[in-house]
């Protein structure tokens, strides 16, 4: 598979704070600690610190979790690496979408594992990958789907609360409209019996989500950690106490939106207090109104000492949002780097005082690879067109029109006619300021209104160029269709299923040598 790598910012595909970040632009520079490089990592490993009690929390609760796994040798060298207070990890994160979802997921955890062996090379210390499922996300919409080709399968139901506590009630006809969908084959049948021992009706979906990611990358020793685990929320309660009394996250990211926003938007919205409550089914964000704590769903109420009691005692009943969540990743493992996309990369900017007042070390944050996959037909169709692969990120129509002028038997160039009409507009200006100088503006706003005639004739002349070359032009439609299906790029829809039917888990093999995350260029991927 070749790999043309395009600059992320020629593809227009990305916000200006990412390409920015990337460019090590100086009015982003406060917003963190260590730079997306070598240099920054090394730093970062060379100061970060981890409480032996925090290490043994974290790998007792992993052993307990990995419980009822196959688990790969590669990940049980991890583990046991892991009890080393020298060791370090590097993390990316999600939410439990079916099937993993969208194809940038498995592309964040082959960075996390390529980084992670790239770094225990560098450092000389072992890095261990790990990828933190979301469980205590709720927004079940996002996540029960996933799109094999053109076809969507969806997972149904409308439970709450948070997803990885959800039984797999239905589960096994959505997997019989998946395997139906990946079609037929020796690596087809292995995915199919990949779904069906991963995602059994007895199962929550975190549970099935360990099993399957466990069964793709265990081989590459991927530790896989659900943070929603009693042990782990112990160690976050002195956060989850000093967020609710003082507020500390809206005061510090309102610090940093108030220098961001100057520039760019906010990513994330800050709240006057960012935790949830959980309970049964439910997962609802705690309010402070007239001197009284209180869940929005209205369940329950607190005094301030009674939700400090309740905290310390129950921590498991209690969850950060989107904006703590980082915290609490860095309190609960030895990390250094998280791999994330482009809207992660732009929440983490909003951090640096939020890890600062709470004397957390913040990680280097790094944006994850994006690819997207054209065939060497297709690429072959596309530069016979006298296109590059860079052009294929630029606006479709200026780029048909610009094939069906070249190609087209006549001109539909006007330049000689109107620089002809502007002498002509010049001679009798010169006669009309002559006869009377007040003249001037009438004869300037009929040259005005000839030119653009010439203007619209030259627009009806590339238009009937684009009506010769319709064969041309659909062409170019179909191979940017195939990159871009709905115009969107196809690692925020396609799942990675197909792909593992049509060539073996061995296509994770390609993907993890192709894509470099500490190359920060876009990755056109060319499959033979």
């Amino acid at each position: 598979m070749q790999r043309i790598p395009v600059p992320y910012p020629s593809t227009g595909r990305f916000s200006a704070l990412v390409n920015d970040y990337l460019t090590g632009d100086a009015g982003l520079r406060e917003h963190y600690v260590h730079p997306p490089d070598l240099i920054g990592l090394r730093t970062a490993a060379e100061h970060r610190r981890f409480a032996p009690a925090s290490r043994a929390a974290l790998v007792a609760t992993l052993r307990q979790q990995y419980q009822g796994v196959e688990v790969h040798e590669a990940v049980q060298a991890n583990l046991a690496a892991l009890e080393a207070d020298s060791t370090l990890t590097v993390t990316t994160g999600h939410q439990l979408c079916l099937f993993t979802g969208p194809l940038y997921v498995p592309f964040k955890l082959l960075n996390t594992i390529r980084l992670a062996s790239t770094l225990t090379a560098e450092l000389g210390r072992k890095v261990v990958p790990v990828f933190w499922m979301a469980t205590e996300d709720h927004d079940r919409e996002e996540i029960d789907h996933a799109w094999l080709g053109d076809h969507k399968v969806q997972w149904p139901g409308s439970a709450g609360g948070p997803v990885g506590r959800m039984p797999l009630a239905g589960i096994t006809a959505v997997i019989d409209e998946a395997v139906g969908a990946i079609g037929a084959g020796t690596e087809a049948r292995e995915v199919e019996h990949l779904l069906r021992s991963s995602y059994t009706p007895d199962r929550t979906l975190a549970v099935a989500t360990r099993h399957f990611v466990n069964a793709l990358f265990g081989r590459f020793g991927l530790i896989i950690l659900d943070a929603d685990a009693s042990a782990l929320k112990q160690l976050f309660v002195p956060v989850l106490q000093e967020e609710v009394l003082n507020q500390v996250t809206q005061r510090t990211v309102s610090y940093a939106d108030a220098k961001l926003s100057e520039r760019y938007p906010p990513q994330a919205h800050v709240r006057e207090i960012n935790v949830f409550h959980l309970a049964s089914g439910q997962r609802s964000r705690i309010v402070l109104e007239d001197g009284r704590y209180r869940s929005v769903d209205g369940k329950i109420s607190w005094s301030a000492e009674e939700l400090l009691v309740d905290i310390q005692v129950r921590p498991q009943d209690f969850s950060p949002n989107v904006m703590l969540r980082p915290v609490y990743q860095e309190l609960v493992l030895p990390n250094i780097a998280y791999i994330g996309g482009g809207g992660e990369l732009a929440y983490w900017m909003q951090l640096r005082w939020l890890f600062q007042g709470l004397q957390v070390p913040m990680p280097v944050v790094l944006l994850r690879t994006s690819a997207a996959f054209i065939s060497a037909k297709q690429l072959r169709q596309w530069q016979e067109l006298g296109l590059s692969v860079p052009e294929l990120f630029a606006p479709l129509d200026a780029l048909k029109s610009r094939v069906a002028v070249g190609a087209s038997s006549f001109t539909t160039q006007v330049e000689e006619e109107r620089q002809q009409l502007n002498a002509l507009y010049d001679a009798l200006l010169l006669k009309a300021e002559q006869a009377d100088p007040t003249l001037h503006g009438a004869v300037e706003a009929r040259r005005k209104k000839a030119l653009h005639g010439f203007d619209h004739v030259e627009q009806r002349l590339v238009r009937a160029a684009k009506r010769h070359q319709t064969t041309l032009l659909e062409r170019m439609d179909k191979v940017h269709e195939a990159v871009f299906p709905g115009g969107g790029l196809q690692e925020r829809k396609q799942n990675m299923l197909p792909f593992l039917a049509a060539y073996g888990p061995g296509i994770l093999d390609t993907w993890l040598n192709e894509l470099d995350p500490l190359d920060p260029q876009f990755s056109m991927l060319v499959e033979d």
